[in-house]
């Protein structure tokens, strides 16, 4: 003789399975069985980068430091590809062509980029990058952008040799 199931009992039936296949998942997460996909931050994309080099002209019209705009490239570590929020660092090296010493006021990056720090520090008096000097190196530590989704973006960095 068949027998046939209540719709209430089928019901408790459904719930019980559930139940138990949620309390199985639940032991095997808590003991590290079972393990969630860990989902990684989202991550900004430096694509390229610019330096623009404010300044004057020695008596030979070159300026003090050579050509105003330089780029930087794949020699460079580019692409790069920093976490949302993250920081990172350009370097620049300088040769001071003029016969005289220059400094270095400010140094800024162009959004969605901050400047964190500089090496050497720019202070309130600027960076000094002595007269025939050809090796003055400046690292910029930058913070990139807090994006919700991976992006990619160009970065310019400026620096100001030009007295306030």
């Amino acid at each position: 003789m068949k027998r046939k199931l209540s719709r209430n009992r089928i019901l408790e039936l459904a719930i019980g399975i559930v139940a138990a296949i949620v309390v199985v998942l639940l032991v095997l997460i808590g003991t590290g069985i079972l393990r969630l996909p860990a989902t990684s931050p989202p991550t900004v994309t430096v694509t390229g980068a610019q330096w623009n080099i404010l300044q004057g002209t020695t008596r030979d019209g070159f300026g003090w430091f050579g050509n105003s705009t330089r780029y930087a490239n794949d020699s460079d570590g580019l692409p790069l590809s920093i976490t949302s929020g993250g920081t990172f660092g350009m370097s620049l090296t300088l040769s001071n062509l003029d016969s005289q010493n220059h400094t270095i006021y400010s140094v800024t990056a162009g959004s969605p980029f901050t400047v964190v720090t500089t090496k050497p520090l720019i202070g309130s008096s600027g960076a000094t990058v002595i007269a025939g000097s050809d090796d003055w190196v400046i690292t910029v530590t930058l913070r990139a952008p807090s994006v919700s989704s991976d992006s990619s973006d160009y970065l310019n960095i400026t620096l100001n040799a030009i007295p306030p």
